[in-house]
């Protein structure tokens, strides 16, 4: 396994803000990269993107076969596409919702500032602390063998935690500050997963966008392993 170094087009600052990108910060730099960026969007741009994101997103929380018993997926979430993917999973197909503005121009402004030609986001609203995301890693065939995706967060701070597959001591706990971006390249994916634990004292939400470039085949993969974790419990 060898490690990865990337050189990447730097987005540009927010206007609503003179310190975006200042504090920018490798957190992985082996079997992949995770490039944390805290500012991405200033306060007041991650304010009103909350506040859009809340108001505008027609959220659904569907549930899912697990052991034969159908369960509510612990968070709510939309897809969108400009190459019109579709997202399957446990039996569910998402197809992708028309874009509201304010997403247009979020995927037109992630695009142009990372450099990266993103044409799908999945949106994930967590209402509180009770909801979450086990373990898993964002590596289906239709996102080809050199994934790059892009995490952007506003609301709440909650941990992201990474764990790499072969090496039990290498792990990473990282909290998602309101307004910013995670970008994960490639081979990251491979070695890595990485997941949204449960906190019981979150009490506010927290919407995340998980930008990726799918192929207009869309996304079929069974991703019931990755909703629950017996390590998902409150603490």
């Amino acid at each position: 396994m060898k490690n990865f170094s990337v050189s990447s087009t730097l987005p540009r600052q927010d206007p609503d803000s003179d310190k975006t990108n200042q504090c920018s910060k490798p957190i992985i730099q082996e079997d992949g990269f995770v490039l944390y960026i805290p500012s991405f969007f200033s306060k007041v741009s991650g304010d009103r993107l909350l506040e859009q994101s809340l108001t505008n997103i027609l959220w659904n929380q569907d549930q899912i076969q697990l052991f034969g018993k159908l369960v509510m997926v612990p968070r709510l979430s939309a897809w969108f596409s400009s190459v019109q993917a579709t997202y399957k999973y446990s039996g569910l197909v998402h197809r992708p919702k028309r874009m509201p503005h304010f997403v247009i121009a979020l995927l037109q402004e992630v695009v142009s500032r990372t450099g990266i030609e993103f044409n799908s986001i999945l949106a994930s609203l967590y209402l509180d602390g009770s909801h979450s995301m086990g373990w898993h890693a964002d590596d289906e065939p239709e996102l080809g063998p050199e994934v790059t995706i892009a995490s952007l967060t506003v609301g709440s701070a909650r941990a992201v935690r990474f764990r790499h597959r072969h090496k039990s001591d290498r792990r990473i706990d990282l909290s998602a500050a309101h307004g910013s971006l995670l970008l994960m390249y490639p081979p990251l994916q491979k070695y890595w997963l990485h997941a949204v634990p449960k906190r019981k004292n979150v009490i506010t939400p927290r919407v995340n966008f998980s930008f990726r470039v799918m192929n207009p085949d869309g996304l079929s993969v069974d991703l019931e392993r990755d909703f629950f974790s017996t390590t998902q419990n409150l603490d």
